[in-house]
């Protein structure tokens, strides 16, 4: 077994004046707090039988539909031969402070803007997609220079010391898992690097910053480098955290912020909070890696990726309560007016922010969900599911609980392969309302997504 740490900037030159994706702004880029990257780790797995590789890829970047994957997966195909498309995974840490991709972020002035940009903006940003990948597809060479043999061995804690509220429910008591999944050299026994997954919205940096940033994530990275001056690297992946905002100016009494919730949602955080709780969640991963036992470690003997692609119709739940006009209002707007209007069949565009397919008259939107089995030497396992969207905290913990692997060794990482939207529980949809609808493919994304998850973890626990 041997793994491989890298990243690479992708902060372009120009980066003055591109359009910032995450909130309805009114201008664009007008300066930098920090630099972006994309990360990259590769495991090679060579049980004598076979030499499977497993490439994870995350991006500095609010998100990275399917088009943009498949892109990318077909430039990295073409250069390593060795690589098959269903061993290569791509994240967005999700920050709200980075570069819109996909068009409907492109034209400033608010809200007007936004609409504008969804009905009109066929990508206009596809330079700077070729850059990022150009750059990925560099970094992934040295990740093949640079394998070496290690050990292996993953361990999980609730970590929340004031920094995550539920900006749905927020007297919940929110409690998200820090994942660390930790690799040692075969020679000396030392860290070559972290797997780092945490549930939390990157948007310590409110609607109001107009400067480049990898928000939190940035700084979770670049506390543990400091730290170890550089020996220990690491890779952040976002957990479910579609209703997980970040604590900043809302201050922690909940009761008060359960009254009146635009306290948490119009959070004017600064990168002075930025920092807090980038180096509050890397310092703790770094600690949770050190604290591993050396009995833990092995090296992996199996890695099974398992995968199910399948459609969603765009269509609304059928229900009536008091948010219905509201919800239906939004949904009647979007799938009868900007969806018609907007280019979504994107025939003549070469990166959409859905992919879809039409049939019978009716259109879907094509995903895919993984879910990766490790199996070390030691008899333990472990596992990761891949899920392409924001996950709301009710059904990552349902998703878990299904998993074959045991809870304390699953993890998730949302917005990877794809982002087909926000996926919040259909109780939450049909009861409280509230804008995701507006942004998801349609207002059963969350539904299909958790119900395809749990067939597929289904079939693998059929199959043990």
């Amino acid at each position: 077994m041997k793994v491989a740490f890298n990243s690479t900037k992708i902060t372009p030159k120009d980066f003055i004046g591109k359009p910032m994706a995450g909130y309805s702004r009114k201008d664009p880029c007008l300066g930098k707090l920090d630099d972006i990257h994309a990360y990259g780790v590769l495991l090679n797995i060579n049980n004598g039988n076979n030499n499977n590789y497993l490439l994870m890829i995350s991006v500095d970047i609010l998100k990275l539909p399917l088009s943009i994957v498949e892109y990318i997966k077909k430039r990295l195909i073409l250069k390593f031969k060795s690589l098959n498309p269903d061993e290569i995974f791509l994240h967005a840490t999700h920050t709200h402070s980075s570069f819109d991709l996909t068009g409907e972020f492109y034209y400033p002035g608010g809200a007007l803007g936004f609409i504008k940009g969804v009905m009109f903006a066929d990508n206009k940003n596809d330079r700077f997609i070729v850059r990022i990948t150009n750059r990925i597809v560099r970094m992934v060479s040295k990740l093949f220079e640079d394998l070496e043999p290690c050990t292996i061995a993953w361990k999980k804690e609730s970590f929340n010391p004031d920094i995550v509220l539920n900006r749905r429910w927020p007297t919940r008591k929110v409690l998200p898992d820090l994942g660390v999944i930790a690799f040692k050299k075969l020679e000396d026994n030392k860290i070559i690097g972290i797997i780092i997954n945490y549930s939390c919205h990157p948007t310590t940096l409110s609607y109001k910053n107009d400067k480049l940033s990898a928000d939190f994530p940035g700084r979770v990275i670049s506390i543990i480098d400091d730290l170890t001056s550089g020996s220990i690297k690491a890779i952040y992946f976002n957990g479910p955290s579609g209703d997980l905002n970040p604590i900043t100016t809302s201050g922690t009494n909940l009761e008060k912020i359960e009254k009146d919730k635009t306290i948490s949602y119009d959070q004017l955080g600064t990168y002075k909070h930025t920092k807090k709780i980038g180096y509050s969640i890397g310092e703790e991963a770094l600690k949770v890696a050190k604290s591993i036992p050396k009995k833990d470690y092995s090296t992996l003997t199996e890695v099974d990726i398992n995968t199910k692609r399948f459609l969603i119709p765009q269509k609304d739940a059928k229900y009536y309560s008091k948010v219905w006009f509201s919800n239906k209002a939004k949904w009647v707007l979007k799938k009868y007016f900007l969806f018609k209007i907007a280019k979504f069949d994107y025939k003549s565009v070469n990166f959409p922010f859905f992919t879809v397919e039409r049939k019978n008259l009716k259109n879907y939107g094509k995903t895919v969900i993984h879910f990766i089995k490790f199996t070390a030497g030691n008899g333990n396992t472990f596992g990761i599911i891949t899920i392409p969207g924001e996950l709301f905290e009710d059904i990552g913990k349902t998703l878990i609980s299904h998993a074959p692997t045991k809870k304390e060794n699953t993890l998730i990482f949302q917005n990877t392969q794809d982002w087909i939207g926000y996926l919040f529980p259909l109780e939450m949809y049909i009861k409280e309302g509230g804008y995701e609808p507006f942004m998801c493919f349609s207002p059963l994304c969350g539904a299909y997504i958790e119900n395809n998850a749990k067939k597929l973890l289904k079939e693998i626990n059929d199959k043990s």
